[in-house]
């Protein structure tokens, strides 16, 4: 069952998806209609499940699911994961490589592909922690490498 993104507990569930170059109005329409379709008849074992999904900074595309109702299935998230590739298929973008990284330099969010940080980043460079895995996470995705997953890349 699709909600509004903001009315789920700050508890819920999320996977996080981001876009190597900034999203174009059109391409964030098709995104958030696609992924909109899909959630309106999400479900885990014929049980519905609550989930909502919003695009934040024009890179990051952001699902979320209130488990205090019903959980996801392993093939819940495989469909999930379909629509996903759809999008990247339909859009020629690439939305699940866990190799880059998104920083923030000069306020510009920049994808660096991880084995490049160390020339690219400092450590008191702030990137998005594509990591968390709870919408409240989201207060505090934006942080210094230094205390990040990456730490150990620069």
């Amino acid at each position: 069952m699709l909600v509004d993104f903001n009315t789920l507990p700050e508890e819920s569930r999320i996977w996080l998806y981001a876009a190597e170059i900034a999203l174009s109005k059109d391409n964030q329409n098709y995104i958030l209609n696609v992924i909109s379709e899909h959630l309106k008849d999400w479900n885990a074992h014929k049980q519905p499940l609550t989930a909502g999904v919003t695009i934040l900074q024009n890179h990051f595309i952001i699902i979320a699911l209130d488990e205090s109702k019903h959980r996801a299935s392993g093939c819940s998230i495989d469909i999930l994961q379909k629509s996903i590739q759809k999008i990247e298929k339909e859009l020629s973008i690439s939305l699940m490589n866990r190799l880059n990284i998104f920083c923030n330099i000069e306020g510009e969010i920049v994808c660096v592909p991880s084995f490049e940080l160390e020339s690219i980043a400092k450590a008191d460079t702030y990137f998005y922690d594509l990591t968390i895995f709870r919408k409240s996470g989201l207060k505090s995705y934006l942080k210094p490498i230094s205390e990040g997953w990456c730490a150990n890349l620069v």
